[in-house]
């Protein structure tokens, strides 16, 4: 057996060594060992990957959602509201098996920290500076990993705190309703859920740690994104209850700056059905945003005032009426096949009361009747 070919981290500006041409070996000759094969087989193959989003320029408009735009460029994350790479699943699923994350930074960034995986032994790593330059983001800011690691350096989060400045009240399991939350926070939690830190299921639940993140945004503390979306691909092969595969454009970034071969690799390009729409915007039940005809959807605009001197069924376009009859048909719907799952569990229940009172009363006729036969006895 060879020896592993290793590819060291060097520093910038150097030349990376050439990996060999992937697309010319099967796919058993991506992994150095048997158990890892087995693993990607069993495991990591069968990860679905989720579908990248972006947002259109113009879309949401920089006049009307000023708060929006203005905490977006505080963290420098337009880049990850746009962007439009390719990405290969299979080759993320593949570098899923090995990942690894070496942290050991302290809260002032002193350290060591990067990725590191292997394909067909060749060890391929990429620091966190490196992330940051792929990823045309800053590496610096609060260090943030996930989940309760709160960072020592903002020791003053509290939930209180959070729904006085959000505008959101607790309805416990750690989660919070956004009814009263400001269109602006809104749609940075809903660009949170769809395009910075990806989820499945329901994207409109509002977590203990959507509150943290949101809530340093709005206070202007800048976040280490870098570190962050790390963990958070750590989180997404690691996580037992989270078993997808996200940031499938950023994997590109890293896989062309680390000049891995691509050659022969099925990749998917993002299409138009892949962006974030009005429609979509407007789920969140406020704010118009704009469509790509220019034109105002028919959402209600939390900042148009009722006018003055016209009747309220003026302002209520045959559109918004039909909308309303459609939903309220749809909850009879469903309220109906609600009732009829009811009526249903009910003739169980009352099938299992008439069984236990027939076995009653066999019991009693029995107990009687041995009572009976115990007196005579007797006599």
């Amino acid at each position: 057996m060879g020896r592993r070919k290793t590819m060291a981290r060097k520093p910038a500006g150097t030349c990376r060594k050439e990996p060999p041409p992937l697309s010319h070996l099967p796919l058993r000759k991506w992994f150095t060992s048997n158990e890892i094969w087995k693993s990607y087989l069993d495991t990591f193959s069968k990860f679905p990957v989720l579908k990248p989003r972006y947002l259109p320029k113009g879309l949401i408009l920089e006049n009307k959602f000023g708060v929006f735009w203005e905490i977006v460029d505080q963290q420098d994350l337009r880049p990850l509201l746009h962007m439009r790479e390719r990405y290969y699943p299979r080759m993320m699923r593949v570098v899923a098996t090995t990942l690894q994350l070496k942290d050991s930074l302290d809260d002032i960034g002193n350290g060591e920290f990067y990725l590191r995986f292997w394909i067909a032994g060749v060890t391929y790593t990429i620091t966190l500076d490196e992330l940051a330059s792929v990823w045309c983001l800053r590496s610096e800011g609060l260090w943030y990993k996930e989940g309760n690691n709160l960072p020592r350096k903002y020791t003053h989060w509290d939930g209180e705190r959070s729904q006085d400045i959000l505008q959101i009240s607790k309805i416990g399991g750690g989660k919070y309703s956004v009814g009263e939350m400001k269109t602006d926070h809104r749609l940075l939690h809903y660009m949170l859920s769809y395009l910075w830190l990806p989820r499945k299921g329901n994207h409109g639940v509002f977590t203990e740690e959507d509150a943290f993140i949101l809530r340093v945004m709005v206070e202007d503390v800048k976040f280490n994104w870098p570190y962050l979306l790390a963990h958070r691909m750590m989180r997404y092969t690691n996580n037992s209850w989270e078993t997808h595969l996200g940031h499938g454009m950023l994997w590109t970034k890293v896989f062309e700056y680390l000049n891995l071969d691509l050659l022969g690799e099925e990749a998917v390009y993002i299409a138009e059905e892949n962006a974030i729409t009005s429609g979509s915007l407007n789920k969140m039940g406020r704010g118009a945003v704009v469509t790509k005809k220019g034109k105002k959807n028919k959402a209600i605009d939390e900042n148009v005032p009722f006018q003055a001197g016209t009747s309220l069924n003026s302002q209520i376009t045959s559109e918004a009426i039909e909308m309303f009859a459609e939903r309220m048909h749809a909850f009879n719907i469903d309220w109906d096949k609600k009732m009829e799952r009811v009526d249903k569990r009910l003739k169980v229940v009352e099938g299992r009361i008439v069984s236990q009172a027939e076995g009653l009363q066999s019991l009693e006729e029995s107990m009687n009747t041995h009572l009976s036969r115990n007196a005579q006895s007797r006599i």
